[in-house]
Parts: C-alpha cells; sequence; structure tokens
C-alpha cells in the first residue's frame, strides 16, 4: 500500500477508482470540481462533463441501470439543479453502485449560497456519508458504493471546501476490477408511474431501516469513551475540531446518516450538557433537542449560525482561544477579472450602449457587478438571467440587457432564450463567450470539441443555436473591437423582439489549459 498527500477531492475520486466505477459524470462547481478532473487525468476510467448537473445524474443513473458502477460530482447548488431525477431515482432504486458525490461550501467561498445537501439526502430518504478527511473520505466513497448496491439506492457522499480544497496523507490501493454488464427489465423500478408510488414508498422506508442496521454493522457512527459531564456529537470534519480541544471528553462521531436515534439517546442521556458540532445547518442539533435539555449548538447561539464553523468558534466556547491568541484576519482580497480579460472590454462596451437594466448570471463575468464595471444588476443562478430580462421587459421595461457565460448559456440558457422568443419579450442577450469554463479551471465545453478526457469531438455553434431558437438577429463580435460591438448592442437594445450579441474571444488563459488536456490524456 502506497501513500501520498492528496486533496480530499482527489480522494473521493481515488475511492471510485478503487472501488471499479466504469463511468464519471460532472458539471464544473467549485469545491466539487477536481473530483472528475481526477479520474480524467488518472485513470483509464472514461468520464464526461455533462452539460448540466441534471443531465449529469441522468446519464449516471442509466450507467447504474447497466449494473455497473458510477460516481456523479456536483457542487451543492448543483443538486437543485438535479433534484428532479434525484428524488425519483430514491423511489425506483438502483442497479449497480451509484454514489452522488457532493460539495458543499459553507463560507460560500466560491456559491450563492450555503444550503446543507445533508437535508436533501433526508429528504430523498437516501444514506449520506460524510468522512472527516481525506483519506476517510477514500474510504467512506468505496464503503459508499457497497451500501448502495446493498440497499439498490443513490449514496451521498458529502463533504466541504475546507476538506476538499486541502492535503492530508491518503492510501493508495489497487482498483477493482469492473462490474459485469447486468441490466434488469423491472417495470415496477424503473418506471416513476403513480400507480408504483405507493409500492415504491414503502420499500424505500423499509431500505431506510436497512441502512440504520447497516451503518451500525459497519460502524460507521462510533463513541469515543471520555471523563466529564459534558459530551461532544461532532460530524465529519467537526470531529477534527473536537479533538484540537484536546479535552479528554466523550465524543459521538458521526460519518453516516440516517442516525440511530437510539444510540443518540444513549449518548446523551448520562451527561449534563451536549455541544453539537456541525459543518452548515443544525440538521443534528435538531434531533438531539429531542433527547436533552441542555445543547449548546448553532440554535442555541452558542456557535454561529452563518458561514463557516471551523476550529476557531469551538476553540471560543470551551475557553480555548485565549486574547491575543486568535488568528489574524486577513485582509479582504474581492475577486476581479484577471488582466486581459475580454469580458472587461465588452462591459465597458455594454455601459457605452445605455440600457436601462442588466440582468445577470453565474460565472466569472459575474465580477462586472463590481466596481469599476458595475455592470450587473442581478445574479440569482445558473441560466437565470435571460428569464430575468423576459420578465422585466414584460412588464413595459425598456432597453434590458441579459448577460451569460457562454457555458452558462449551454446549461440552462438555452430554454429561457426559447421561451423569451415564444412570447414576444424585447431584450438583448449577451452571451459571452471565452471558449472554456473560465471560473472553474478552464474546463472544455462542447463548444471546444474537446471531452473530459481531452479527445476531440463535435463542436457545438452558439450562434446556430440562438438561429435555430428563432431570435431576431445574431451577431458575432470580438469584444476588443470597440466601435463594432457598441454598435451591434445599441441595435439589440432598441430594436423590438429578442437579439443576440455574442462576445466572442478566447479566456486568456483558455488556449494553455485546452492544450494541457489534449496533451495529457491518458
Amino acid at each position: 500500500m502506497e501513500k501520498t498527500l492528496m486533496l480530499g477531492a482527489y480522494a473521493i475520486a481515488r475511492g471510485a477508482i478503487e472501488a471499479g466505477i466504469s463511468y464519471a459524470t460532472s458539471y464544473p462547481g467549485t469545491p466539487a470540481t477536481q473530483i472528475l478532473e481526477y479520474i480524467a487525468q488518472h485513470s483509464t476510467v472514461p468520464c464526461e462533463w455533462s452539460i448540466n448537473e441534471k443531465v449529469a445524474y441522468e446519464v449516471a443513473y442509466g450507467v447504474s441501470l447497466s449494473g455497473k458502477r458510477v460516481i456523479c460530482a456536483m457542487k451543492h447548488v448543483g443538486l437543485n439543479v438535479a433534484a428532479d431525477p434525484f428524488m425519483s431515482s430514491a423511489y425506483l432504486g438502483t442497479n449497480g453502485g451509484f454514489v452522488l458525490a457532493i460539495g458543499d461550501d459553507p463560507g460560500a467561498y466560491s456559491s450563492q449560497n450555503e444550503q446543507d445537501s445533508r437535508f436533501y439526502a433526508e429528504f430523498a430518504k437516501v444514506p449520506c456519508l460524510e468522512p472527516a478527511d481525506a483519506e476517510e473520505a477514500r474510504i467512506l466513497t468505496k464503503l459508499a458504493f457497497e451500501l448502495s448496491e446493498f440497499l439498490h439506492l443513490p449514496v451521498m457522499v458529502r463533504s466541504i471546501t475546507r476538506l476538499l480544497h486541502c492535503y492530508a496523507p491518503v492510501n493508495i490501493e489497487t482498483p477493482a476490477p469492473e462490474k459485469p454488464l447486468n441490466i434488469k427489465r423491472d417495470p415496477l423500478h424503473l418506471l416513476a408511474l403513480p400507480k408504483h408510488v405507493k409500492t415504491l414508498h414503502k420499500e424505500l422506508n423499509e431500505k431506510r431501516k436497512k441502512a440504520i442496521a447497516w451503518i451500525k454493522e459497519k460502524e460507521l457512527n462510533q463513541t469515543i469513551p471520555g471523563s466529564g459531564e459534558t459530551g461532544i456529537i461532532a460530524c465529519g470534519i467537526t470531529y477534527l475540531y473536537a479533538k484540537e480541544l484536546g479535552l479528554d471528553l466523550p465524543i459521538y462521531k458521526i460519518s453516516a446518516y440516517p442516525l440511530d436515534l437510539e444510540e443518540i439517546k444513549k449518548f446523551v442521556e448520562p451527561l449534563d450538557e451536549v455541544v453539537v458540532l456541525e459543518e452548515g445547518y443544525p440538521l443534528v442539533e435538531q434531533l438531539v433537542r429531542c433527547y436533552h435539555p441542555n445543547v449548546k449548538g448553532k440554535l442555541s447561539g452558542h456557535l454561529p449560525l452563518e458561514g463557516e464553523l471551523g476550529p476557531e468558534p469551538v476553540l471560543k466556547l470551551f475557553g480555548k482561544l485565549e486574547k491575543g491568541t486568535e488568528p489574524e484576519k486577513v485582509p479582504p482580497r474581492p475577486p476581479f477579472l484577471c488582466k486581459g480579460c475580454p469580458h472587461a472590454e465588452f462591459f465597458k462596451a455594454l455601459k457605452e450602449a445605455g440600457p436601462n437594466f442588466v440582468t445577470g448570471d453565474i460565472g466569472c463575468y459575474t465580477l462586472g457587478a463590481n466596481p469599476p464595471l458595475s455592470v450587473l444588476e442581478t445574479c440569482l443562478c445558473m441560466g437565470a438571467s435571460i428569464g430575468k430580462a423576459a420578465g422585466l421587459a414584460l412588464q413595459g421595461v425598456k432597453r434590458v440587457a441579459a448577460v451569460i457565460g457562454d457555458s452558462t448559456f449551454l446549461h440552462s440558457g438555452i430554454p429561457a432564450l426559447i421561451n423569451a422568443v415564444y412570447n414576444k419579450a424585447d431584450i438583448l442577450v449577451c452571451i459571452l463567450d471565452n471558449s472554456v469554463v473560465a471560473m472553474t479551471g478552464h474546463q472544455p465545453t462542447p463548444e471546444t470539441g474537446l471531452t473530459a478526457k481531452g479527445e476531440e469531438t463535435k463542436a457545438i455553434d452558439l450562434a446556430e443555436i440562438c438561429r435555430a431558437c428563432k431570435v431576431e438577429s445574431v451577431k458575432v463580435v470580438d469584444p476588443l473591437k470597440k466601435e463594432e460591438i457598441v454598435q451591434a448592442l445599441k441595435e439589440g437594445l432598441e430594436n423590438p423582439g429578442v437579439w443576440v450579441v455574442i462576445s466572442k474571444r478566447p479566456c486568456v488563459f483558455a488556449k494553455k489549459s485546452l492544450s494541457r488536456l489534449k496533451n495529457n490524456r491518458i
């Protein structure tokens, strides 16, 4: 067995490879992006950057139907996009092992919210494993495939930015062989029809009981004995925060859900006080409050409800953070567009064209909302810019522009564009085409003609897609040609119907990144 330093994201990928996966799917999204990147660059396993998270999940589900093992990775807000197939797949069940690797982002370091994916697992009634460190991430990912095949359910592996983006020692083991093709034709478990729902829901509830028993058998949730009348319940990485206290307190370490409530009750009953540590929302704390009157955590105000928990508030709660020893606060460093970024010149041109309102979207171009550009006025979620612009225009607001990136347009902007044309909105749609998913590390898109493995494939043409959607006019312009782009933007703002201007110039790092991808194929 070999040991090496690895990002937590790489450790999850490594666990999936060692489990013998046959395929991997993902849509780039920090902090989960590196999971698929590792699989693409360090294995022969076929994989894909899917067009969005919903498609990624559906493709992975299709692989599972073949009887083979598959991993699907995305960030927490990506699960919102994939929620439709995710919820129904829990009812229908799976065939081959199906692991859903989610990267949560408490602290919102690179996200539009701090939602906690454990609630999605609870909502869907599927198991969720939560590692404390990178090595545990590798081990739990492999166990997740076993659990998935035991229950015939998708299993979530939930981790957070701090774990996914930090290096730690990880053991490397020999990958298991792929599972054989084994397609099962079973209408009850393949067709989400109303007549099947009650039967499937009953089966799902029975699987939950089996999951609790399996987790207990594998001892994934453990009581670490200690002395004193205060006990700690620590979820995932917060177990490491508890260990940093250096106190000999009893700890109940949670690595897997659903929880055995009898175990929780047994742990808390002899204690005078219970402290619950968890990154994200107070899911476990709410349960513990049913069994003990004196619980300290986020709901009690002893720990912050917002932002990343981290070790400092825990040390402070236990009086271990003395005055003068607090970590020095790092001066804020707001993100900005790279030097030479073509988006900056586009925003200057858009400003000159004089829109009344500019709706924004998710991508590095969202930084156009910041000074000194200060152009974008909204940012909601992936693909929302066009729908928001249409809503404004349909209420009589003139000269409305929607700004969306090339990858985001392919992700979820196309339906909104069709909708705007169909409902006769008067808007200008600006697609900022820099040839890659620049925000998450220059991953290829369907427009580049390269797959996740660096293999050549058919390239998609954005202008052709827009014309097929029957927009009034489609113009492709270079943002560095100021007079040309300002004129195109003014025409789009002044004329009725849906007009599209594609601001096309590669990201300054695109050529180098795509060349490296193409030349480093396995």
